[in-house]
């Protein structure tokens, strides 16, 4: 598809706006992660994403890389948040899938669609090929569970996930082995240096934690608190 858009943004002299992740860096690369660290993966997704990034640059199309972390949607779009770690919160429990003292980077994706508008509104004073790190939240799991449990009003306690479960499955489910080549993600400490696009949109504000984990959070029920039960008193 890429040369495609390539071909496209060309004739109309367009600027591609490219959502960028962290699968680029690779495993050993120590953070802060930013443009100017190298683009080490050597697993499969990694390296489809330094192919696909390069292509843009090889091609000189005009190119804004907005580079994130693990997306927190406002509604289920499928994503580790929606679809693992927050279901178990109607329990009062944040499933973890890795380490839960390591810090990790995060995007909330309203604000990065913010981010993203902020700055295609410069892309005629930007260079022609930009790769811009959205610093996002830098959390722990149990930083995590604390600003959820500010948002919702409820303990929540850190879980860590079980991945056997995945395992038994992988012979029927042959694109499950990616999954596991990416499990690293989440047991590699990582953030992003956001001193680029501070530069470019000095007055951003984010979205503060708890606010952006209540909505990413809303379509979890509330845990049922327990109720005292009634004794009739004998007459």
């Amino acid at each position: 598809m890429q040369p495609a858009v390539h071909k496209a943004a060309l004739a109309n002299d367009a600027t591609v706006i490219v959502p960028g992740n962290v699968y680029v860096f690779g495993e050993q690369t120590t953070a802060p992660w930013s443009p100017n660290t190298p683009h080490r993966a050597a697993n499969l997704l990694g390296a489809i994403r330094i192919k696909m990034e390069q292509s843009y640059r090889d091609a000189g199309v005009k190119t804004i890389v907005l580079r994130a972390g693990d997306y927190l949607d406002t509604e289920p779009s499928g994503n580790w948040f929606d679809k693992i770690m927050a279901p178990s919160l109607r329990k009062g429990v944040l499933t973890f899938p890795g380490k839960p003292n390591i810090k990790r980077a995060y995007a909330f994706l309203p604000d990065l669609a913010r981010a993203a508008v902020l700055l295609a509104e410069q892309r005629d004073t930007l260079n022609r090929f930009e790769d811009i790190c959205f610093e996002g939240y830098t959390l722990t799991a149990q930083q995590m569970a604390r600003s959820i449990a500010t948002a919702r009003g409820h303990d929540v306690k850190v879980k860590e996930m079980a991945w056997w479960p995945l395992r038994l499955v992988w012979p029927f489910m042959p694109d499950m082995k990616h999954i596991f080549e990416m499990r690293y993600i989440w047991n590699t400490e990582h953030f992003l240096d956001g001193t680029r696009f501070e530069a470019l949109v000095p007055d951003f504000e984010s979205t503060e934690k708890s606010e952006a984990f209540r909505q990413a959070a809303d379509f979890v029920a509330l845990p049922k608190r327990a109720t005292p039960k009634l004794t009739q008193a004998r007459a």
